[in-house]
């Protein structure tokens, strides 16, 4: 099967560049949409092998990168910065704008959302807005999420202080440190900083070696992706998310990201209190952030796609 490859440039609602977005597709019947939303200081061409196993399911899938990551900025300086002002909302409302054009070129075929790390918390959010409203999602991946963090409104004072003391684009080491400096508590064999991202050494040299992963977000993009954290672990998000919405929970076992499982459960059990119908908890053993790069990620990528191929072949249900 061929597959082919797609790449656009969209407006951005942060005004500060546009959006770079690839898709991939087969040269055959497309079934569905499957848009990615990726993680914190990495970019979408990361996704590729990932991308190319559901082409072969049947899906185009759509992967940009965020503004601030990858080829979605002006210039490197740029890299984890949002703008000024509520980043993360235009965060969320350049995905919709993504999802609105590529349904003009796949009109009237079901997607599924995917959403990893930082892009879950992203995601979260957009199933919230939308997913009530546009009845071709048909279902959500929510991959290497996190539970509610208890002191989220100091870590964002911290932020904005800091931002309003050095600028917005300041990159507080800081912060960082505070943020992610206990990630590799749990390994006793660490080499590098970012060996809790998974088992495989290659998957993590490359991370390092690739330019545009593991930068340091300026303040102010801190300040979003805290203020995006609090906004999906309120309350009021839970009792946003429709019931007739299958929603697959799933994350490394070893991911501190996720509290090592208690927070991926945190949000399990918040959605199945409000009466999902469908949902789904899966939580590889020994495997660590980023289920995708793991030694045994041809596993995760079957999981996955049966599990979405199962979503938009399955009667629409009744909200309750």
């Amino acid at each position: 099967m061929e597959i082919i490859r797609k790449e656009y440039s969209l407006h951005s609602v942060t005004g500060l560049a546009d959006v770079f977005v690839r898709v991939w597709s087969p040269d055959s019947e497309v079934k569905a949409l499957f848009q990615i939303t990726h993680g914190m200081a990495e970019h979408g061409e990361r996704y590729e092998d990932f991308a190319k196993h559901l082409c072969e399911k049947g899906f185009a899938v759509i992967v940009n990168d965020h503004i601030g990551h990858g080829k979605s900025v002006k210039s490197d300086a740029d890299l984890g910065y949002f703008g000024d002002k509520d980043g993360w909302n235009s965060l969320v409302e350049d995905e919709r704008n993504i999802t609105l054009f590529m349904e003009k070129e796949y009109p009237d075929i079901p997607l599924i959302y995917f959403g990893h790390s930082m892009g879950s918390f992203i995601g979260r959010e957009y199933i919230r807005r939308y997913a009530k409203v546009d009845k071709r999602i048909k279902g959500a991946i929510i991959c290497g999420t996190g539970g509610k963090n208890p002191v989220i409104n100091i870590a964002i004072a911290l932020a904005n202080t800091i931002a309003k003391a050095k600028g917005s684009r300041h990159r507080s080491e800081f912060i960082n440190k505070l943020a992610f400096g206990a990630y590799n508590k749990q390994i006793p064999d660490a080499a590098t900083p970012f060996d809790w991202l998974s088992t495989d050494k290659a998957q993590v040299d490359k991370y390092i070696a690739d330019k545009y992963c593991g930068f340091l977000f300026t303040a102010a993009g801190y300040r979003d992706l805290f203020m995006l954290l609090k906004t999906v672990s309120a309350e009021d998000w839970f009792d946003g998310i429709p019931t007739t919405l299958p929603i697959l929970l799933t994350s490394g076992q070893d991911d501190p990201v996720g509290e090592y499982g208690k927070g991926v459960r945190w949000v399990y059990n918040g959605l199945r209190e409000r009466g999902i119908y469908d949902l789904t908890l899966k939580l590889y053993p020994g495997m660590r952030h980023e289920i995708l790069n793991e030694t045994e990620n041809k596993k995760v990528y079957e999981d996955m796609s049966s599990w979405a191929l199962s979503k938009i072949a399955a009667p629409v249900a009744q909200e309750k």
